[in-house]
């Protein structure tokens, strides 16, 4: 069995400059397991455990939907938390620009995965990064509703969509490319 998602991917200036808010967060914050820089992405579906035959259709459907997609002009935004920064259970950037594109190409592949018997996704998409996941007690929350990040890199396409296996280990999540399908220009 396989832990799969489907991922679009972030340039490498942007996990760097996620990567230093982490390290200035982290420092002032206790109790947040934070994503490691080079693997943060937006997530466009989790699929959870697949078997060989899972995998081969969810590749295919991920190909389907993301190919007839345009690559998507984005910029980084500010921090946020679901369900609210006042209690969050997750950290997460959002997109200052590019959110609506993001949503048609979670749409596009979406829709792929359902014809192939995925059934819709478990929660509405919403376009974002996850940077931390929040565990019971954690302390300097404040410092994160508070902080003001550096300003984000210049805007860039995202053209990358993956279909991921994701590796639970000691050391944190280990992510990597089944299928990668680059978005139009």
């Amino acid at each position: 069995m396989v832990r799969a998602f489907v991922a679009l991917l972030i340039p490498p200036t942007w996990s760097e400059h996620l990567g230093r808010i982490r390290a200035e967060l982290s420092g002032q914050t206790s109790g947040l397991s934070w994503v490691k820089p080079e693997n943060v992405h937006i997530t466009l579906r989790f699929l959870g455990d697949l078997g060989d035959s899972g995998v081969h259709r969810a590749g295919e459907a991920v190909r389907r939907g993301a190919e007839r997609v345009l690559a998507i002009p984005a910029r980084l935004g500010g921090l946020g938390g679901f369900p609210d920064l006042e209690r969050p259970r997750v950290i997460w950037a959002a997109l200052a620009e590019g959110a609506a594109e993001a949503t048609g190409l979670a749409r596009a592949v979406n829709d792929a995965l359902r014809q192939d018997g995925f059934g819709p996704p478990d929660k509405p998409f919403r376009a974002h990064l996850t940077l931390a996941r929040v565990r019971e007690g954690a302390k300097g929350l404040s410092v994160v509703r508070a902080y003001q990040p550096p300003p984000p890199p210049e805007a860039a396409v995202l053209e990358r969509v993956a279909l991921m296996k994701s590796d639970l280990e000691p050391a944190g999540a280990r992510y990597t490319p089944l299928l990668e399908v680059r978005l139009r220009r």
